[in-house]
């Protein structure tokens, strides 16, 4: 099962950086679907085999397909498979989904000075390791300006580049929003029940030296801010109504397409916390990973 898992990895990266045809541009192969489209973080995967012992895997990988993908719309419709698998971990996870998402900026920034745009999906999540299964939903918003030439002075305006100077890039983009599960299936009886949670988030890019040719799109720092509330819960084993996910990582872009819509990264990684949303208990790891997002 892991080599398998290695062997498709490997192949679709193959198979997304030199496909040229109009339909595996409809692709995509990302972590997650919980991101605007043009901010998804890249696919994850990493590897150790100590000497004598067992190999730990770490996956968190998405792929999806656009079917507006050639429409001149504000809305994305994507049908898609997500696999989340880290042993790196004391709490091991290892859950799928399978869902669809979409997309939609409700504005047209040409004739508006901003638009909000709502990211949504509708899943079937199955945890392995506490062998529940559920129907998942999401409706998250980020609000998108106007573009700004990349003045620092605008740096406080969301989902909007700011260069200061050739010293760094900044950007970051706050999300608000609304998840429910209901579970359908539990191996034990006090984990049954439905739960609905409100979302704040925030992610940021830092980009390093952005106008040296050589340097630029090379090196950043990235940070994501999760926090979750249980608005109303029926579930008997859950006792905590509040849950924080934080991630940092540091990498270094080794292929970006000319659009830069394709990467491929070499990153160290910190997580702490707990993601109810991807069956991620509280913990906390490094890690050094490959990252892609095609």
């Amino acid at each position: 099962m892991k080599r398998l898992l290695l062997t498709s990895f490997c192949f679709l990266c193959m198979l997304f950086t030199y496909g040229q045809s109009k339909f595996l541009d409809g692709f995509t192969l990302r972590q997650s679907f919980q991101s605007k489209n043009d901010q998804a973080e890249p696919a994850v995967l990493s590897f150790t085999k100590p000497k004598d012992k067992s190999a730990s895997w770490l996956v968190n990988a998405a792929i999806g397909y656009d079917f507006l993908k050639e429409s001149k719309s504000v809305l994305s419709l994507s049908p898609y498979f997500e696999f989340h698998r880290n042993t790196l971990i004391d709490k091991i996870q290892n859950n799928w989904q399978a869902g669809i998402s979409s997309e939609w900026q409700s504005r047209d920034l040409s004739q508006k000075k901003w638009s909000p745009i709502f990211i949504t999906a509708f899943k079937y999540n199955e945890d392995n390791i506490k062998k529940n299964t559920s129907f998942q939903g999401n409706l998250y918003f980020t609000p998108v300006f106007k573009g700004k030439a990349k003045d620092p002075k605008y740096f406080w305006i969301p989902n909007n580049t700011s260069d200061f100077g050739n010293v760094f890039q900044f950007l970051y983009s706050p999300y608000i929003g609304l998840e429910n599960e209901n579970r359908i299936e539990t191996k034990d009886e006090n984990s049954a029940g439905s739960i609905y949670r409100a979302l704040f988030r925030v992610t940021s890019i830092i980009s390093l030296l952005p106008k040296d040719e050589n340097l630029r799109e090379k090196f950043e720092f990235n940070f994501d801010w999760q926090y979750r509330y249980d608005l109303n819960e029926n579930i008997i084993e859950l006792t905590q109504a509040e849950h924080n996910f934080v991630t940092t990582s540091f990498n270094y872009t080794f292929f970006r397409s000319e659009d830069g819509k394709k990467t491929s990264k070499i990153g160290i990684d910190y997580t702490n916390g707990e993601n109810p949303a991807k069956n991620f208990e509280k913990q906390s790891f490094y890690a050094l990973s490959l990252k892609v997002k095609l």
